[in-house]
Protein backbone atom coordinates (compact mmCIF):
# COMPACT_ATOMS: atom_id res chain seq x y z
CA UNK A 1 0.00 0.00 0.00
CA UNK A 2 2.72 2.42 -0.98
CA UNK A 3 4.65 1.92 2.25
CA UNK A 4 1.70 2.17 4.62
CA UNK A 5 1.44 -1.58 4.98
CA UNK A 6 -1.50 -3.90 5.44
CA UNK A 7 -2.30 -7.03 7.41
CA UNK A 8 -1.04 -10.09 5.54
CA UNK A 9 -0.70 -13.80 6.09
CA UNK A 10 2.43 -14.99 7.95
CA UNK A 11 3.13 -16.97 4.77
CA UNK A 12 4.18 -13.67 3.17
CA UNK A 13 7.43 -12.11 4.36
CA UNK A 14 9.28 -9.63 2.17
CA UNK A 15 12.78 -8.33 2.96
CA UNK A 16 12.94 -4.77 4.32
CA UNK A 17 14.25 -3.54 0.97
CA UNK A 18 13.77 0.12 1.95
CA UNK A 19 16.25 -0.33 4.80
CA UNK A 20 18.62 -2.22 2.51
CA UNK A 21 18.62 0.73 0.08
CA UNK A 22 19.28 3.14 2.94
CA UNK A 23 22.03 0.89 4.34
CA UNK A 24 23.94 0.74 1.05
CA UNK A 25 23.79 4.55 0.81
CA UNK A 26 25.22 4.82 4.34
CA UNK A 27 27.93 2.21 3.77
CA UNK A 28 29.10 3.94 0.60
CA UNK A 29 29.68 7.05 2.73
CA UNK A 30 31.72 5.20 5.34
CA UNK A 31 29.12 4.52 8.03
CA UNK A 32 28.95 1.14 9.77
CA UNK A 33 25.46 -0.34 9.46
CA UNK A 34 23.51 -3.29 10.83
CA UNK A 35 19.98 -4.32 9.84
CA UNK A 36 17.86 -6.18 12.38
CA UNK A 37 14.76 -7.77 10.84
CA UNK A 38 12.95 -9.29 13.80
CA UNK A 39 10.31 -11.08 11.71
CA UNK A 40 12.92 -12.80 9.56
CA UNK A 41 14.75 -14.34 12.52
CA UNK A 42 11.74 -14.89 14.77
CA UNK A 43 12.59 -12.35 17.45
CA UNK A 44 10.01 -10.75 19.73
CA UNK A 45 10.35 -7.17 20.96
CA UNK A 46 12.62 -8.17 23.85
CA UNK A 47 14.88 -10.15 21.55
CA UNK A 48 15.37 -7.45 18.95
CA UNK A 49 15.83 -4.81 21.65
CA UNK A 50 18.65 -6.87 23.13
CA UNK A 51 20.38 -7.07 19.76
CA UNK A 52 19.99 -3.36 19.06
CA UNK A 53 21.39 -2.35 22.44
CA UNK A 54 24.29 -4.80 22.04
CA UNK A 55 25.39 -2.79 18.98
CA UNK A 56 25.74 0.34 21.15
CA UNK A 57 24.55 2.41 18.17
CA UNK A 58 24.85 6.16 17.64
CA UNK A 59 21.60 6.17 15.64
CA UNK A 60 18.70 3.75 15.24
CA UNK A 61 16.27 4.15 12.34
CA UNK A 62 13.12 2.03 12.31
CA UNK A 63 10.98 1.32 9.28
CA UNK A 64 7.29 1.17 10.11
CA UNK A 65 3.82 0.44 8.77
CA UNK A 66 0.30 1.46 9.69
CA UNK A 67 -0.65 -1.92 11.10
CA UNK A 68 2.48 -2.19 13.25
CA UNK A 69 2.88 1.46 14.29
CA UNK A 70 1.90 0.95 17.92
CA UNK A 71 4.44 -1.86 18.40
CA UNK A 72 7.09 0.07 16.47
CA UNK A 73 6.68 3.13 18.67
CA UNK A 74 6.82 0.98 21.79
CA UNK A 75 10.11 -0.51 20.61
CA UNK A 76 11.46 2.93 19.70
CA UNK A 77 10.69 4.18 23.19
CA UNK A 78 12.56 1.27 24.76
CA UNK A 79 15.56 1.86 22.49
CA UNK A 80 15.56 5.55 23.40
CA UNK A 81 15.32 4.73 27.10
CA UNK A 82 18.04 2.09 27.05
CA UNK A 83 20.67 3.68 24.81
CA UNK A 84 22.41 6.92 23.89
CA UNK A 85 21.23 6.60 20.28
CA UNK A 86 19.25 9.16 18.35
CA UNK A 87 16.05 7.31 17.42
CA UNK A 88 14.44 8.01 14.05
CA UNK A 89 11.60 6.46 12.12
CA UNK A 90 10.76 6.32 8.42
CA UNK A 91 7.72 5.20 6.47
CA UNK A 92 4.74 6.70 4.70
CA UNK A 93 2.45 6.83 7.72
CA UNK A 94 4.96 8.68 9.93
CA UNK A 95 5.67 11.04 7.05
CA UNK A 96 2.06 12.18 7.00
CA UNK A 97 1.20 12.18 10.69
CA UNK A 98 4.49 13.12 12.40
CA UNK A 99 2.91 15.16 15.21
CA UNK A 100 1.02 12.07 16.43
CA UNK A 101 4.20 10.01 16.30
CA UNK A 102 6.05 12.48 18.52
CA UNK A 103 3.20 12.74 21.04
CA UNK A 104 4.64 10.23 23.54
CA UNK A 105 8.28 11.31 23.25
CA UNK A 106 9.50 7.95 21.97
CA UNK A 107 11.44 9.15 18.93
CA UNK A 108 13.74 12.06 18.09
CA UNK A 109 13.19 12.44 14.35
CA UNK A 110 10.93 11.40 11.48
CA UNK A 111 12.42 10.88 8.03
CA UNK A 112 9.83 12.15 5.59
CA UNK A 113 9.46 10.96 2.02
CA UNK A 114 12.27 9.33 0.05
CA UNK A 115 14.70 8.19 2.77
CA UNK A 116 18.20 7.53 1.40
CA UNK A 117 19.71 11.02 1.21
CA UNK A 118 17.87 12.21 4.32
CA UNK A 119 19.02 9.31 6.51
CA UNK A 120 22.59 9.83 5.32
CA UNK A 121 22.42 13.53 6.16
CA UNK A 122 20.96 12.65 9.56
CA UNK A 123 23.72 10.12 10.24
CA UNK A 124 26.34 12.69 9.27
CA UNK A 125 24.84 15.18 11.75
CA UNK A 126 24.82 12.55 14.51
CA UNK A 127 28.44 11.60 13.79
CA UNK A 128 29.51 15.25 13.87
CA UNK A 129 27.42 15.94 16.98
CA UNK A 130 25.71 18.92 15.36
CA UNK A 131 22.14 20.20 15.56
CA UNK A 132 19.35 18.79 13.40
CA UNK A 133 18.02 22.25 12.60
CA UNK A 134 17.79 23.00 8.88
CA UNK A 135 18.20 19.36 7.85
CA UNK A 136 15.95 18.91 4.81
CA UNK A 137 13.37 16.14 4.86
CA UNK A 138 12.99 15.59 8.60
CA UNK A 139 10.68 16.52 11.44
CA UNK A 140 12.28 16.56 14.88
CA UNK A 141 11.36 17.13 18.49
CA UNK A 142 12.83 20.14 20.22
CA UNK A 143 13.78 20.42 23.87
CA UNK A 144 10.45 21.99 24.83
CA UNK A 145 8.49 19.20 23.11
CA UNK A 146 7.45 21.18 20.05
CA UNK A 147 7.91 19.57 16.64
CA UNK A 148 9.95 21.32 13.95
CA UNK A 149 9.11 20.41 10.35
CA UNK A 150 12.07 21.16 8.13
CA UNK A 151 11.63 21.87 4.42
CA UNK A 152 11.07 19.01 1.99
CA UNK A 153 14.06 17.33 0.38
CA UNK A 154 14.05 17.11 -3.41
CA UNK A 155 13.47 13.70 -4.97
CA UNK A 156 16.46 11.80 -6.30
CA UNK A 157 16.53 12.43 -10.05
CA UNK A 158 19.20 9.93 -11.11
CA UNK A 159 18.23 6.58 -9.61
CA UNK A 160 21.20 4.95 -11.34
CA UNK A 161 23.40 6.91 -8.92
CA UNK A 162 22.04 4.81 -6.06
CA UNK A 163 24.08 1.79 -4.98
CA UNK A 164 22.30 -1.54 -5.15
CA UNK A 165 20.62 -2.63 -1.88
CA UNK A 166 22.82 -4.04 0.89
CA UNK A 167 21.54 -7.61 0.73
CA UNK A 168 24.69 -8.79 2.51
CA UNK A 169 23.13 -7.35 5.69
CA UNK A 170 19.99 -9.51 5.36
CA UNK A 171 19.25 -13.16 5.99
CA UNK A 172 18.16 -13.60 2.39
CA UNK A 173 16.99 -17.17 2.88
CA UNK A 174 14.34 -16.09 5.39
CA UNK A 175 11.88 -14.46 2.97
CA UNK A 176 8.95 -16.25 1.42
CA UNK A 177 5.75 -15.82 -0.55
CA UNK A 178 2.53 -17.92 -0.37
CA UNK A 179 2.50 -20.77 -2.87
CA UNK A 180 6.14 -20.34 -3.91
CA UNK A 181 8.78 -22.90 -3.04
CA UNK A 182 12.05 -21.46 -1.86
CA UNK A 183 13.06 -17.95 -0.95
CA UNK A 184 12.07 -14.64 -2.53
CA UNK A 185 13.49 -11.16 -2.70
CA UNK A 186 12.16 -7.82 -3.91
CA UNK A 187 13.47 -5.23 -6.36
CA UNK A 188 12.38 -1.60 -6.77
CA UNK A 189 13.31 -0.68 -10.32
CA UNK A 190 11.36 2.59 -10.55
CA UNK A 191 9.61 5.17 -8.41
CA UNK A 192 6.60 7.39 -8.86
CA UNK A 193 3.30 6.91 -10.66
CA UNK A 194 1.49 9.44 -12.89
CA UNK A 195 -1.95 7.89 -12.37
CA UNK A 196 -2.56 9.58 -8.98
CA UNK A 197 -5.30 7.25 -7.70
CA UNK A 198 -7.11 8.81 -4.75
CA UNK A 199 -6.36 5.94 -2.35
CA UNK A 200 -2.75 5.17 -3.25
CA UNK A 201 0.18 5.89 -0.96
CA UNK A 202 2.96 5.27 -3.48
CA UNK A 203 2.95 8.82 -4.82
CA UNK A 204 3.23 10.40 -1.36
CA UNK A 205 6.86 9.42 -0.90
CA UNK A 206 7.76 8.77 -4.53
CA UNK A 207 5.89 11.55 -6.34
CA UNK A 208 3.77 11.64 -9.48
CA UNK A 209 6.72 11.81 -11.84
CA UNK A 210 7.81 8.41 -13.11
CA UNK A 211 11.53 7.96 -12.37
CA UNK A 212 13.24 4.79 -13.40
CA UNK A 213 16.49 2.94 -13.16
CA UNK A 214 18.06 2.03 -16.49
CA UNK A 215 17.88 -1.59 -17.64
CA UNK A 216 21.64 -1.87 -17.07
CA UNK A 217 21.31 -0.73 -13.45
CA UNK A 218 18.43 -3.12 -12.77
CA UNK A 219 20.38 -5.98 -14.35
CA UNK A 220 23.35 -5.11 -12.12
CA UNK A 221 21.13 -5.71 -9.09
CA UNK A 222 19.78 -8.93 -10.60
CA UNK A 223 23.40 -10.05 -11.15
CA UNK A 224 24.09 -9.45 -7.45
CA UNK A 225 21.07 -11.30 -6.12
CA UNK A 226 21.43 -14.18 -8.61
CA UNK A 227 25.19 -14.73 -8.52
CA UNK A 228 26.23 -13.50 -5.07
CA UNK A 229 23.19 -14.51 -3.03
CA UNK A 230 21.81 -17.47 -4.98
CA UNK A 231 18.31 -15.98 -5.18
CA UNK A 232 16.00 -17.25 -7.89
CA UNK A 233 12.64 -15.59 -7.27
CA UNK A 234 12.15 -11.84 -7.60
CA UNK A 235 9.10 -9.69 -6.86
CA UNK A 236 9.34 -6.29 -8.54
CA UNK A 237 7.76 -3.75 -6.17
CA UNK A 238 7.31 -0.87 -8.63
CA UNK A 239 3.90 0.86 -8.51
CA UNK A 240 3.44 0.33 -12.29
CA UNK A 241 6.30 -1.86 -13.50
CA UNK A 242 5.50 -1.65 -17.23
CA UNK A 243 5.07 2.14 -17.47
CA UNK A 244 7.95 2.16 -19.97
CA UNK A 245 7.54 -0.87 -22.25
CA UNK A 246 10.94 -0.40 -23.92
CA UNK A 247 12.68 -0.46 -20.52
CA UNK A 248 10.96 -3.70 -19.49
CA UNK A 249 11.74 -5.20 -22.89
CA UNK A 250 15.43 -4.40 -22.36
CA UNK A 251 15.40 -5.93 -18.88
CA UNK A 252 13.82 -9.08 -20.32
CA UNK A 253 16.43 -9.17 -23.09
CA UNK A 254 19.20 -8.96 -20.50
CA UNK A 255 17.77 -11.83 -18.45
CA UNK A 256 17.45 -14.00 -21.55
CA UNK A 257 20.98 -13.15 -22.75
CA UNK A 258 22.35 -14.23 -19.37
CA UNK A 259 20.70 -17.62 -19.73
CA UNK A 260 18.93 -17.42 -16.37
CA UNK A 261 16.24 -19.95 -17.18
CA UNK A 262 15.70 -20.67 -13.48
CA UNK A 263 15.08 -17.01 -12.55
CA UNK A 264 11.37 -16.55 -11.82
CA UNK A 265 9.85 -13.13 -11.29
CA UNK A 266 6.60 -11.26 -10.87
CA UNK A 267 5.42 -7.67 -10.86
CA UNK A 268 2.52 -5.30 -10.27
CA UNK A 269 1.23 -3.09 -13.06
CA UNK A 270 -1.79 -1.65 -14.86
CA UNK A 271 -3.73 -3.35 -17.63
CA UNK A 272 -3.40 -0.43 -20.05
CA UNK A 273 0.41 -0.58 -19.96
CA UNK A 274 0.50 -4.13 -21.38
CA UNK A 275 0.21 -5.64 -24.84
CA UNK A 276 0.66 -9.06 -26.39
CA UNK A 277 4.22 -8.46 -27.62
CA UNK A 278 5.46 -7.36 -24.21
CA UNK A 279 3.65 -10.13 -22.35
CA UNK A 280 5.19 -12.80 -24.57
CA UNK A 281 8.68 -11.39 -23.97
CA UNK A 282 8.08 -11.16 -20.23
CA UNK A 283 7.00 -14.81 -20.18
CA UNK A 284 10.12 -15.82 -22.12
CA UNK A 285 12.25 -13.98 -19.54
CA UNK A 286 10.75 -15.85 -16.57
CA UNK A 287 7.73 -13.76 -15.56
CA UNK A 288 5.28 -16.17 -13.92
CA UNK A 289 2.85 -13.82 -12.21
CA UNK A 290 1.41 -10.32 -12.68
CA UNK A 291 -0.76 -8.49 -10.14
CA UNK A 292 -3.06 -6.05 -11.89
CA UNK A 293 -4.86 -3.08 -10.39
CA UNK A 294 -8.52 -3.46 -11.30
CA UNK A 295 -9.94 -1.66 -8.26
CA UNK A 296 -13.50 -1.08 -9.55
CA UNK A 297 -15.71 -2.21 -12.39
CA UNK A 298 -17.72 1.01 -12.26
CA UNK A 299 -16.76 3.65 -14.84
CA UNK A 300 -17.55 6.63 -12.58
CA UNK A 301 -15.38 5.33 -9.76
CA UNK A 302 -12.61 4.47 -12.23
CA UNK A 303 -12.51 8.07 -13.46
CA UNK A 304 -12.74 9.71 -10.04
CA UNK A 305 -10.58 7.45 -7.89
CA UNK A 306 -8.59 4.96 -9.97
CA UNK A 307 -6.65 6.98 -12.53
CA UNK A 308 -9.00 5.68 -15.23
CA UNK A 309 -6.60 2.78 -15.66
CA UNK A 310 -9.39 0.45 -16.80
CA UNK A 311 -11.19 2.48 -19.47
CA UNK A 312 -11.27 -0.37 -22.03
CA UNK A 313 -12.78 -3.53 -20.54
CA UNK A 314 -12.30 -5.51 -23.75
CA UNK A 315 -8.58 -4.73 -23.67
CA UNK A 316 -8.50 -5.80 -20.03
CA UNK A 317 -10.13 -9.12 -20.92
CA UNK A 318 -7.55 -9.59 -23.71
CA UNK A 319 -4.68 -9.00 -21.27
CA UNK A 320 -5.94 -11.66 -18.85
CA UNK A 321 -6.54 -14.05 -21.76
CA UNK A 322 -3.05 -13.53 -23.20
CA UNK A 323 -1.48 -14.03 -19.78
CA UNK A 324 -3.19 -17.43 -19.54
CA UNK A 325 -2.00 -18.35 -23.03
CA UNK A 326 1.66 -17.48 -22.37
CA UNK A 327 1.73 -19.06 -18.90
CA UNK A 328 1.64 -15.98 -16.66
CA UNK A 329 -0.57 -16.30 -13.58
CA UNK A 330 -2.68 -13.25 -12.75
CA UNK A 331 -4.05 -11.61 -9.62
CA UNK A 332 -6.68 -8.87 -9.70
CA UNK A 333 -6.51 -6.20 -6.99
CA UNK A 334 -10.03 -4.92 -6.24
CA UNK A 335 -11.51 -2.50 -3.72
CA UNK A 336 -14.96 -1.99 -2.25
CA UNK A 337 -16.25 0.97 -0.23
CA UNK A 338 -15.45 4.10 -2.23
CA UNK A 339 -17.28 7.21 -0.96
CA UNK A 340 -19.94 7.23 -3.70
CA UNK A 341 -20.14 3.46 -4.09
CA UNK A 342 -23.51 1.74 -3.93
CA UNK A 343 -24.03 -2.02 -3.56
CA UNK A 344 -24.90 -2.09 -7.28
CA UNK A 345 -21.57 -0.44 -8.15
CA UNK A 346 -19.74 -3.02 -6.05
CA UNK A 347 -21.62 -5.73 -7.92
CA UNK A 348 -20.16 -4.32 -11.16
CA UNK A 349 -16.70 -4.99 -9.75
CA UNK A 350 -17.65 -8.53 -8.79
CA UNK A 351 -19.13 -9.15 -12.25
CA UNK A 352 -16.04 -7.74 -13.98
CA UNK A 353 -13.71 -9.99 -12.01
CA UNK A 354 -15.85 -12.97 -12.96
CA UNK A 355 -15.47 -11.94 -16.60
CA UNK A 356 -11.70 -11.40 -16.40
CA UNK A 357 -11.28 -14.70 -14.53
CA UNK A 358 -7.85 -14.07 -12.96
CA UNK A 359 -6.05 -16.91 -11.23
CA UNK A 360 -6.30 -15.06 -7.92
CA UNK A 361 -8.25 -12.09 -6.64
CA UNK A 362 -7.82 -9.75 -3.68
CA UNK A 363 -10.73 -7.66 -2.43
CA UNK A 364 -9.79 -4.90 0.01
CA UNK A 365 -11.80 -2.30 1.87
CA UNK A 366 -11.15 1.20 0.59
CA UNK A 367 -8.81 2.75 3.16
CA UNK A 368 -8.04 6.46 3.51
CA UNK A 369 -4.33 6.40 4.35
CA UNK A 370 -2.99 9.70 5.73
CA UNK A 371 -1.86 12.16 3.08
CA UNK A 372 -3.74 10.56 0.19
CA UNK A 373 -6.36 12.56 -1.76
CA UNK A 374 -8.98 10.19 -0.34
CA UNK A 375 -7.89 10.96 3.22
CA UNK A 376 -8.20 14.68 2.60
CA UNK A 377 -11.60 14.12 1.00
CA UNK A 378 -13.01 12.07 3.88
CA UNK A 379 -11.31 13.29 7.01
CA UNK A 380 -13.00 16.61 7.71
CA UNK A 381 -13.03 16.88 11.48
CA UNK A 382 -12.80 13.12 12.00
CA UNK A 383 -9.80 11.23 13.29
CA UNK A 384 -8.88 7.81 11.93
CA UNK A 385 -7.16 5.12 13.98
CA UNK A 386 -4.02 4.46 11.97
CA UNK A 387 -3.36 1.11 13.65
CA UNK A 388 -6.74 -0.17 12.42
CA UNK A 389 -5.79 0.35 8.77
CA UNK A 390 -5.38 -3.31 7.90
CA UNK A 391 -6.54 -3.00 4.30
CA UNK A 392 -9.35 -5.50 4.91
CA UNK A 393 -11.46 -4.11 7.72
CA UNK A 394 -13.58 -1.14 6.67
CA UNK A 395 -12.86 1.94 8.81
CA UNK A 396 -16.26 3.46 8.14
CA UNK A 397 -19.14 3.29 5.72
CA UNK A 398 -20.55 5.75 3.22
CA UNK A 399 -24.07 7.02 2.62
CA UNK A 400 -25.01 3.76 0.87
CA UNK A 401 -23.18 1.08 2.89
CA UNK A 402 -22.13 0.81 6.52
CA UNK A 403 -18.69 -0.55 7.44
CA UNK A 404 -20.31 -3.93 8.13
CA UNK A 405 -22.09 -3.78 4.78
CA UNK A 406 -18.75 -3.21 3.03
CA UNK A 407 -17.16 -6.14 4.81
CA UNK A 408 -20.15 -8.32 3.97
CA UNK A 409 -19.86 -7.29 0.32
CA UNK A 410 -16.16 -8.25 0.36
CA UNK A 411 -17.08 -11.66 1.77
CA UNK A 412 -19.78 -11.99 -0.88
CA UNK A 413 -17.25 -11.09 -3.58
CA UNK A 414 -14.86 -13.84 -2.48
CA UNK A 415 -17.65 -16.39 -2.31
CA UNK A 416 -18.90 -15.38 -5.74
CA UNK A 417 -15.46 -15.67 -7.32
CA UNK A 418 -14.15 -18.84 -5.71
CA UNK A 419 -17.56 -20.52 -5.44
CA UNK A 420 -18.07 -20.90 -9.19
CA UNK A 421 -17.94 -24.56 -10.28
CA UNK A 422 -15.12 -24.06 -12.81
CA UNK A 423 -13.11 -22.13 -10.23
CA UNK A 424 -13.60 -24.81 -7.57
CA UNK A 425 -12.39 -27.45 -10.00
CA UNK A 426 -9.29 -25.38 -10.75
CA UNK A 427 -8.62 -24.77 -7.05
CA UNK A 428 -8.90 -28.46 -6.20
CA UNK A 429 -5.86 -29.09 -8.38
CA UNK A 430 -3.77 -27.30 -5.71
CA UNK A 431 -5.42 -28.30 -2.42
CA UNK A 432 -2.68 -26.83 -0.26
CA UNK A 433 -3.19 -23.37 -1.69
CA UNK A 434 -6.96 -23.75 -1.42
CA UNK A 435 -6.68 -24.51 2.30
CA UNK A 436 -4.52 -21.43 2.77
CA UNK A 437 -7.07 -19.22 1.02
CA UNK A 438 -9.92 -20.60 3.10
CA UNK A 439 -8.00 -19.90 6.31
CA UNK A 440 -7.18 -16.35 5.19
CA UNK A 441 -10.83 -15.77 4.28
CA UNK A 442 -11.99 -16.61 7.80
CA UNK A 443 -9.43 -14.22 9.38
CA UNK A 444 -9.96 -11.28 7.01
CA UNK A 445 -11.82 -9.08 9.46
CA UNK A 446 -10.26 -10.18 12.71
CA UNK A 447 -9.88 -7.04 14.78
CA UNK A 448 -6.63 -6.04 16.40
CA UNK A 449 -6.45 -6.39 20.15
Amino acid sequence: MGGFGMAVSPDLLYPPIELAHVASFLEDSGHQVTIHDADAVGLDADGVLERILADDPDMVCLDSSSTSLDQDLALAGRVKQGSRALVAMLGSQVTYCPDEVFAEGKIDAVVRGEPEATVLALADRVTAGTSLEGLEGISHAQADGTVMHEVERAKINDLDALPIPARHLLDNQAYHFPGIKGTVTTVKSSRGCPLDCSFCGYTLAQGLRFRFRSPEHVLKELDDLYVNHGLRHVVFRDPIFTTRKDRVQAICDGIIERGWKDLIWQCETAVKTLNETLLKRMAEAGCKHISLGIESGNAEIQRKHCGNKLSDLDQAADVFRICREVGIETRAFCMIGFPEETPAMADETIALVDRLDPDQVQFCAVTAYPGTPLYKMLRGTREFDIASMTGYGALEGNEFMSAKDIEKKISEAYRSFYGRPKRLLRELKTPGRLVGRVLRYFTLFKRRA
